[in-house]
């Protein structure tokens, strides 16, 4: 394992970084059996909103309470938030942060700073709520999640599941000079944490100073989780993949739509720069998302159109391989303004 930079850790309050907070809740919500939190910012918030659906529509006989940290929100949002509580008899609360700290670490075309709400999370709850399952906003939920949350945890900080194969694990593992990561390399989109020992291990500290360790993050490909590798190494109990299914919808340019690639799969998440609330997206592996949506207080919000050069041209080849070839033209010609024009 690398050593970590010398001196102090940087460190940071989660409970400063909170602006305000917003809370819903139906009157017949008394006591919660099951808490749930996300971190996204403004380009993953219907993401975000479908996934909590998701998982209230297929998990009726339960009492959950959500958490979404954020760094912005709509009051049309708000309105939609309050009106699922009654809806589903649930809980939910919004809570503002400060990015400025986070701001500092890296980020690309792909990732914001937005990938490191979730170390705000971890810490926001140690002596609140000893354990909370962290969630990725382009999870889907498709069944019973229940036993996520009577997993023991006594001797690890997080449970998570195993991303793809042993030969990524082996190549991580040489790439972050950590040979224990050879055992198991975790994706970091769903996470059960034990908060307290998160706290107590100083995680999060940890973590971040590998982020700004300039030897160790030229080595990064996924830049939080791989630093969460690191941090974690042999504290992790790794679970079934159902319970973190990978699924890219860039995959139908390829034809292989293997979609759901296992049985009884819990959670769907869809990985790569294509999202399941794209304009673009529209496959039938996206149907489970537009049905939840479609009973949702979102069901007429439109999907997201393309507003990046990267999201043009995506849209452009997503809208050749359905061989809609006016739109096509179109995504491709606004790709190509922006490229030359931001140069």
């Amino acid at each position: 394992m690398p050593a970590l930079p010398k001196g102090n850790l940087m460190y940071f309050n989660s409970k400063e970084m909170i602006l305000t907070s917003y809370e819903f809740s139906s009157a017949k919500v008394k006591n919660c059996q099951f808490h749930i939190a996300y971190g996204a910012d403004m380009n993953f918030s219907l993401g975000t909103a479908i996934s909590i659906c998701s998982i209230l529509y297929f998990n009726k006989d339960y009492t959950f309470h959500f958490y979404i940290f954020t760094d912005m929100i709509s009051a049309d949002e708000l309105k939609k938030y309050d009106e699922l509580t009654k809806i589903y008899n649930t809980k939910i609360t919004i809570l503002l942060i400060d990015t400025l700290q986070l701001k500092k670490l890296p980020t690309n075309k792909l990732w914001s700073h937005a990938i490191y709400f979730r170390f705000i999370i971890a810490n926001y709850f140690h002596q609140k709520i000893n354990k909370i399952l962290y969630l990725d906003s382009d999870i889907i939920c498709s069944g019973d999640i229940s036993e996520l949350f009577t997993i023991n945890l006594s001797h690890h900080i997080i449970a998570a599941v195993a991303d793809r194969d042993q030969y990524l694990w082996k190549k991580r593992a040489e790439m972050l000079a950590t040979p224990a990561i050879a055992n198991g390399y975790f994706n970091s989109g769903v996470m059960l944490i034990d908060t307290d020992k998160w706290y107590k291990n100083k995680v999060t500290e940890k973590t971040i100073n590998v982020l700004l360790d300039d030897k160790t993050k030229a080595k990064f490909i996924f830049y939080d989780q791989d630093a969460l590798n690191i941090s974690l190494v042999n504290q992790v109990l790794f679970l079934e993949k159902k319970f973190n299914t990978q699924f890219s919808i860039n995959y139908e340019l390829k034809n292989r739509t293997l979609f759901p690639t296992i049985d009884n799969v819990k959670f769907i998440h869809y990985i790569g720069p294509t999202k399941p609330w794209n304009s673009w997206s529209e496959y039938p592996s996206t149907d489970l998302f537009i049905a939840i949506k479609e009973k949702s207080p979102w069901k007429t919000t439109p999907l997201i159109t393309a507003s990046t050069s990267n999201q043009y041209r995506y849209a452009a080849k997503h809208m050749f391989n359905k061989k809609k070839y006016i739109e096509w033209l179109l995504n491709y010609f606004y790709y190509f303004v922006i490229k030359v024009l931001y140069k």
